[in-house]
């Protein structure tokens, strides 16, 4: 029931993106700085114990990006409950985590207002990335029992960049044994320090597998 929910909801979601063909001059280039980002936030997130299991499994990567968009309105969610929950917003890491103002929010989503889906090629990750899959693909395989054996299957927003020092990222992940059954999802902020993008807070978007 929850892996039909999870599809049902990404139907929607990429019914909602992948409608409008028109690409933007930059649209299918990946810049140098967003390829660190990316390189960076998979090193770290991929060695982390909660693989361990999967240590043989190939990675793919769903050739339809998330949108960036999705990061914002993560980060807003989590401001929102963090807000509702009525805790004390003064300590550090609090203004580390959500540190935009409305104006930045305001002028951020406007500008990701007309985005375009953006199509991950292998040639964009220096991780070994054994091939990108079409969403269409897997859910076709979901349908006929074709899974992705022994593959980790990953869902990935390009970087959204605030600053030079500050970006967020998108990102799902699940195991392609029995069609995709989620390990975890989140938007992340990664910050650069020492010219390194590290992985700084987690935003939760209120959905649970």
């Amino acid at each position: 029931m929850k892996k039909l929910l999870f599809f049902v909801v990404i139907s929607l979601y990429y019914s909602c993106t992948v409608h409008n063909k028109t690409v933007q001059k930059n649209a299918d280039e990946l810049t140098q700085i967003e390829k660190n980002i990316i390189d960076d936030f998979l090193d770290s997130e991929l060695d982390k114990e909660r693989y361990y299991r999967f240590k043989n499994y190939k990675y793919v990567v769903i050739e339809e990006a998330l949108k960036k968009v999705k990061s914002i309105d993560t980060y807003l969610y989590s401001l929102d409950e963090w807000n509702t929950m009525n805790k004390i917003n003064k300590s550090e890491d609090v203004k580390n985590m959500y540190f935009l103002d409305s104006l930045q929010i305001n002028k951020i989503k406007n500008n990701l207002k007309d985005e375009e889906v953006y199509r991950w090629k292998v040639a964009d990750f220096t991780k070994d990335i054994a091939y990108t899959f079409k969403f269409e693909e897997l859910r076709k395989t979901t349908n006929t029992g074709e899974y992705l054996q022994n593959r980790l299957i990953i869902y990935l927003s390009r970087p959204l960049i605030i600053d030079e020092n500050n970006a967020f990222i998108s990102f799902e992940i699940g195991n392609g044994d029995l069609g995709f059954s989620s390990i975890t999802h989140f938007t992340v902020l990664m910050r650069k320090v020492n010219n390194t993008w590290f992985e700084k807070a987690l935003y939760f978007d209120g959905v649970f597998n």
